[in-house]
């Protein structure tokens, strides 16, 4: 057998040491990790406890928002509701009173286009619309106007 050389026994005593000096210091290190570990653990379930608190209290905000906003969104609804029947109703009026509405103005026109002709203005400029509103109204429907 041949013997070992000398280089090859010097390269393995450092890798030899060299791995003792690692696996030393991985001890070293898992030593104060645990220690670590052991001071942190009550923090850990302090803040624990602290967060279940808090998801309660967030479970209970959720609840109450959401019965809020359908409180609220009820309530829309029903003014809603209130505003659209005023508008029907206020529509049916208007309909059932826009006949005399309309004929009330068309007897005023006629009375001006007629006042207009005995002023001897013809009925056709009397009756257009620059006509109607050459003269300003006098009396009770000046001020209605505020003319």
């Amino acid at each position: 057998m041949t013997p070992m050389p000398t280089w090859w026994l010097v390269i393995s005593a450092f890798a030899y040491i060299c791995l003792a000096i690692v696996c030393i210091s991985l001890a070293v290190t898992a030593f104060f990790v645990v220690k670590f570990l052991k001071d942190v653990q009550p923090r850990v379930a302090s803040i624990e406890g602290q967060v279940k608190e808090l998801v309660g209290k967030v479970q209970e905000l959720t609840t109450n928002i959401n019965e809020t906003v359908n409180n609220v969104g009820g309530r829309a609804r029903g003014v809603v509701g209130s505003a659209e029947g005023m508008a029907q109703s206020a529509s049916r009026q208007f309909e059932r009173f826009s006949p005399f509405v309309v004929g009330a103005l068309t007897a005023i026109r006629l009375v001006k286009a007629l006042k207009e002709a005995k002023e001897g203005r013809s009925l056709a400029k009397a009756t257009s619309k620059k006509g109607i509103l050459r003269k300003k109204p006098k009396g009770f429907i000046s001020k209605i106007l505020g003319r």
